[in-house]
């Protein structure tokens, strides 16, 4: 008879999953494969441009806004086109719960976007305080009337709609093979080359502006939308208000200096984003992992 007591045997644990290990939420991830992204610049550049090619011939003398804002949609049908042919329906998916605003960051994506707003805004203060633009006041306070609605036009249909592609699909492809700073500025001069028809369609604001500073405009935009993006954790709600909220206030900036995209708005704009560069050391909020987690 054994006299010993039983010996108890016990399975080694498994490790716990690393960072590395753990499964990939693809609606955070902030640095992905390039796969895709040619087709995608592709459609989004044909979709818009013929858009507003089409509008211009059809609304002759008419008010341009109904041509623009189709074809604003182009990244947006172009991001959805390629995920859905690449990744399949549940790739779609998560292309669309970027716009989930669960631990997206708090509040450092929005305090990164009030950044652009307060040089947008500054550009139009200096030229008042210096005595060089009279100010309507009673045209300011019509704009400012009017706010909500564009507000909610532009997050829609004006602008905000586009960063589902621009940032929900092309930043993280793009982040993916070049350096977050190098990834901004190629996109920022991508996104201002694929507004380009607009400068020729009357009526449009890009009508009025002088393309080599809209140019470097949306480079320096591009650079601070793509923190706020990165900061957010991948999440495209944060850049759609943050889009809105630029575009608003330029159209005040309008209104208040008579000039859409002048020197010193574009340096102003600039400034921020040369600061924020310096700041993150060029990560502009992209995690080392490129995960957002």
């Amino acid at each position: 008879m054994d006299t010993h007591s039983p010996v108890t045997q016990t399975r080694p644990r498994s490790p716990a999953p690393s960072a590395d290990t753990a499964p990939v939420d693809a609606a955070r991830t902030t640095a992905v494969d390039p796969r895709g992204l040619s087709a995608f610049l592709v459609i989004a550049f044909a979709f818009s441009w013929t858009a507003w090619w089409a509008g211009g011939l059809l609304l002759q003398g008419g008010d341009p806004m109904p041509a623009v804002i189709a074809g604003g949609f182009g990244p947006m049908v172009a991001a959805v086109v390629v995920t859905a042919a690449t990744q399949g329906r549940a790739g779609v998916g998560a292309l669309f719960r970027r716009y989930s605003i669960g631990r997206r960051g708090a509040l450092l994506p929005y305090a990164i976007a009030l950044l652009a707003l307060l040089a947008i805004a500054g550009a139009a203060a200096i030229p008042v305080l210096l005595g060089n633009t009279a100010l309507d006041q009673d045209l300011l306070r019509a704009a400012l009337v009017m706010v909500p609605a564009q507000f909610v036009l532009i997050a829609l249909a004006g602008g905000g709609n586009e960063e589902l592609g621009w940032r929900g699909f092309a930043l993280p492809r793009l982040q993916g093979v070049l350096s977050p700073t190098a990834a901004n500025v190629m996109l920022g001069a991508i996104w201002a080359v694929w507004h380009a028809p607009l400068f020729a369609m009357a009526g449009t604001l890009q009508a009025d502006m002088y393309f080599p500073a809209y140019a470097l405009l949306c480079v320096g935009l591009t650079v601070i939308l793509g923190n706020v993006f990165n900061s957010a954790r991948g999440g495209v709600l944060a850049p759609v208000l943050a889009h809105a909220a630029i575009n608003v206030v330029s159209g005040l900036k309008a209104v208040v200096a008579g000039s859409p995209a002048g020197a010193v708005e574009v340096a102003l704009v600039g400034l921020v984003a040369v600061a924020l560069v310096v700041v993150t050391r060029g990560r502009l909020g992209l995690p080392r992992s490129g995960r957002a987690g």
